[in-house]
């Protein structure tokens, strides 16, 4: 299985989660907060990679900004 993100204009999400449920594909519409989740989580995971910036540095940029829990 693969999962494809689309972004629809609101007036057409109506007509896109309909035709997508008479094909039976699941769906489900991301908010706004999944969506910052998920580019912040890309981001540190390329930061990870790249090795330019110690981890201690993204937690303690993270504390700052009040996301840490």
């Amino acid at each position: 299985m693969r999962t494809v993100i689309v972004n629809i204009p609101e007036k057409k999400e109506h007509y896109f989660l309909t035709l997508m449920k008479k094909n039976r594909f699941k769906s489900r519409v991301l908010t706004d907060e999944e969506l910052e989740d998920a580019e912040l989580a890309r981001w540190i995971d390329e930061g990870m990679k790249t090795e330019d910036i110690p981890i201690e540095r993204v937690f303690e940029l993270l504390k700052k900004n009040g996301t840490d829990s």
